[in-house]
């Protein structure tokens, strides 16, 4: 199994992903010349989708990979909070907001390499990651083991 990770100057990278996510962007990190950068990078396919490797760390990079395809290799950016929004809440309300990135590909002339490539993250993919065992099957009905042992103790009970 393997992956390709464009970059640069249409330079690219031959890489396995049967590793943990986090290693295989330290690998890709260091062999596309990022080492000694203060820099977060990530993968995004042609299309420009951004798989998000760094938020699933320790899952095995294969699960979010395709074998054989093309990545395209990026930047992650934190945008800077504004200034009204520098206690990290939204407006008055009590819940954190979460952090905004901004993604910049580190590949030269994406744009003309890919057409349909354009950098974007899949929120609907992010909103159905909570829901983790929905092809399991549900619990059986609680009331159900107790009504039964209830018959068996009332049939047991010694007649006078």
């Amino acid at each position: 199994m393997y992956i390709i990770v464009k970059y640069g100057k249409n330079e690219s990278l031959i890489c396995n992903p049967s590793c943990s996510a986090v290693n295989l962007l330290d690998s890709i990190k260091r062999r596309a010349g990022f080492a000694n950068q203060n820099v977060s990078l990530d993968l995004s396919d042609d299309t420009g989708l951004v798989k998000e490797l760094d938020m699933h760390k320790l899952d095995y990079a294969s699960k979010y990979l395709i074998s054989h395809s093309t990545y395209i290799l990026v930047e992650k950016q934190l945008i800077p909070e504004d200034e009204d929004n520098m206690s990290g809440m939204d407006g008055g309300s009590s819940t954190p907001v979460p952090p905004q990135y901004n993604y910049l590909p580190k590949l030269e002339n994406a744009q003309n390499l890919f057409p349909n490539f354009k950098l974007r993250v899949d929120e609907l993919q992010k909103k159905n990651k909570r829901r983790t065992n929905s092809g399991a099957k549900s619990p059986s009905p609680a009331g159900r083991v107790g009504s039964k042992s209830r018959i068996k103790r009332n049939n047991s009970k010694p007649k006078k």
